[in-house]
């Protein structure tokens, strides 16, 4: 399995201790995840991203710059390496470096289905109906990402709350939003509230990887959602209750006698 799906699935929910003889083991405790998505991959050289990210990502649209960021993930030790893919083009993730790919509903899915190593990030729309996340859900990939790039800038509001818990009680596959790294701890926590499971942070210069180091000191303060705020809801199946046939009296048969 993929390194980060791994650490996304074991973040996503608190694990406890085990019962009986067997070791104890301490619980895992829940927390919500940061991805980097690096608009300039020279950046590594002047700043530490494994520091403040769980993840990297970058961005490809065609198979020369995906072979670069290849490169780019055998540097990368501590942390996995995604790719985000934009464009159409094969790739043999049988033999890929990369650890997890975010790609459209246009992907082919010949190549992506071949391989169980390799994350599989579908991108989706905020205007699904809950009919189609649920087919959704049911598809192959490991996790959803809710992309909203021309609202990175803007402030978190009411509606996008709406739609994160849309996604997140409809599907059960880890649901991943794209976030400005100016937001600041209630909004933090609202969006852990409603579901979400993982943050991705566009990086382009020192400037904003300052910003993204504020955020993982404010992730870390957080509250863990409830149980309540993280229930998944479910579909409730009226009962037909019939009734018992009546039980003859065998006092009634003899006085009929």
């Amino acid at each position: 399995m993929s390194d980060f799906i791994d650490k996304l699935k074991h973040a996503s929910v608190s694990e406890p201790a085990p019962l009986g003889f067997r070791t104890v083991q301490k619980a895992i405790k829940p927390r919500l995840l940061i991805i980097a998505l690096l608009e300039n991959p020279d950046l590594l050289e002047t700043v530490d991203i494994t520091d403040v990210a769980d993840a990297c990502l970058f961005d490809t649209k065609k198979a020369a710059e995906y072979k670069s960021v290849e490169k780019i993930a055998k540097s990368i030790k501590n942390i996995p390496c995604g790719c985000c893919i934009s464009g159409n083009f094969n790739i043999d993730f049988e033999k890929t470096t990369i650890d997890f790919v975010v790609f459209s509903d246009e992907m082919p899915v010949a190549s992506l289905l071949k391989s169980e190593k390799t994350g599989r990030i579908v991108t989706v729309e905020d205007t699904m109906s809950p009919d189609i996340i649920r087919i959704l859900d049911n598809m192959p990939q490991d996790a959803v990402f809710l992309d909203d790039r021309a609202g990175d800038k803007l402030s978190l509001t009411w509606q996008k709350l709406t739609v994160y818990k849309r996604f997140s009680t409809v599907a059960s596959k880890p649901l991943l939003i794209s976030v400005p790294a100016s937001l600041n701890a209630d909004e933090l926590q609202a969006i852990w509230d409603m579901g979400v499971n993982g943050l991705i942070v566009r990086i382009a210069d020192v400037e904003s990887f300052e910003e993204l180091k504020k955020l993982r000191k404010t992730v870390e303060t957080l509250v863990p959602p409830s149980r309540r705020k993280r229930g998944k809801s479910r579909a409730i199946v009226p009962q037909v209750r019939t009734e018992a046939p009546a039980v003859a009296d065998d006092d009634d048969e003899d006085d009929d006698e």
